[in-house]
């Protein structure tokens, strides 16, 4: 299996984990759990448990040198924590539907910034594919009979606001990954953002009044929303380009809507049919692009050689 299959089939498997916790997220939802709060209590039970992991398992995991500490805190303040807390509030002022969608603009913001400060080349295939990811979620989210979208201009910054920290993680965890393993980089970005949450309100004020059911689905989001989608992502990372890992996160609407459908009974119209067909087919596509390149580079290289041979 070639670097960039693994990286896409690795970011594949976090789409699909993110998918299915918006199920469970809305579950929670409904028995009117803070956003706020949600955040705050996934971001330290993963810490605590990544931690206690790696510290039994695997100590080299934990070591990393003082001055990328910074990088690990940017990160994980502004790129984790940041876009969860962002498209949870979206989701309380707004609605999933709507949060979802303002989220995933940030692809675009990612193939904008590659293409101008990193020269990534967006081709023919790229921009297609990123088309035809952006046209599939946006038939996903509003392709039911019936969307009601609240008008809140606070809800609709803060959805702009979570494009943006998320198109920020999908850039900034790349130069993380190259340095460190992808545990190490989650970890500490799951620490600073533990840290950080820790001002606003402390673990013992957060955890009080959490009866078993909820906090079973706290662990379940802990595990399946947190630490190995974002591990998997990062993993997968250290093979794909920001722009082509973004791409192939779309997959998340998909896996949501056939979650929702099948645990929530949630209908599915034909329009969310061909969105999820149209989000697929952009993940072939980006996934495809690179290996066209090589064999036709491979026919010129062949064609030129043997006109030279001819002369």
């Amino acid at each position: 299996m070639s670097g960039e299959v693994k990286g896409g089939v690795l970011v594949a498997v976090a789409a699909f984990f993110w998918g299915v916790s918006g199920t469970v997220i809305k579950i929670l939802f409904n028995q009117n759990l803070d956003p706020f709060r949600l955040v705050n209590m996934r971001l330290n039970l993963s810490f605590l448990i990544l931690f206690a992991y790696f510290l039994l398992m695997d100590r080299s995991v934990i070591k990393i040198k003082r001055a990328d500490m910074l990088n690990f805190a940017i990160l994980g303040i502004f790129g984790i924590t940041g876009v969860q807390s962002a498209y949870y509030y979206t989701v309380s002022a707004l609605n999933v539907s709507m949060a979802i969608f303002l989220q995933f603009l940030a692809p675009i913001l990612v193939a904008a910034y590659c293409a101008l400060f990193q020269r990534e080349k967006l081709g023919a295939s790229k921009l297609a594919a990123l088309a035809f990811a952006l046209a599939g979620s946006f038939f996903i989210i509003f392709g039911r009979a019936k969307v009601a979208v609240p008008l809140n201009v606070t809800g609709l910054i803060s959805g702009f606001a979570s494009a943006v920290f998320c198109a920020f993680y999908y850039i900034y965890s790349k130069k993380c990954t190259d340095r460190y393993n992808s545990w190490t980089v989650l970890l500490y970005c799951l620490g600073a953002g533990a840290v950080f949450y820790w001002f606003i309100s402390p673990p013992w004020r957060v955890w009080s009044g959490i009866g078993l059911t909820q906090l079973g689905f706290v662990v379940y989001i802990t595990i399946f929303a947190t630490i190995l989608p974002f591990g998997f992502y990062l993993w997968g990372l250290r093979y794909l380009s920001p722009t082509t890992g973004s791409i192939i996160a779309m997959l998340e609407p998909v896996v949501a809507s056939v979650s929702a459908y099948l645990v929530l009974g949630e209908l599915m119209s034909l329009l969310q049919g061909l969105g999820g067909a149209l989000v697929i087919a952009a993940v072939i596509l980006i996934q495809t692009e690179k290996k066209h390149f090589v064999q036709g580079a491979a026919a010129e290289f062949g064609a030129s050689l043997s006109r030279d041979q001819g002369n």
